[in-house]
């Protein structure tokens, strides 16, 4: 498996998920950069729930 190929089979269920799932990704992943800098990041769980519960409820 080629590099190239291995990026693909990695980003396939991203791409080929439904908007709303990206936002969550999308979000997720924005979450968790910024509480990388904190020593002990606090209540990233309710915040990933917080979300979750926006993206369905828009």
């Amino acid at each position: 498996m080629t590099p190239k190929s291995n990026h693909n089979y990695v980003q396939q269920p991203i791409t080929d998920a439904s908007p709303e799932v990206r936002e969550i990704i999308r979000a997720v992943l924005q979450l968790e950069k910024d509480k990388l800098y904190l020593k002990i990041p606090r209540n990233i769980n309710e915040d990933i729930l917080n979300i979750i519960k926006q993206v369905i409820q828009s």
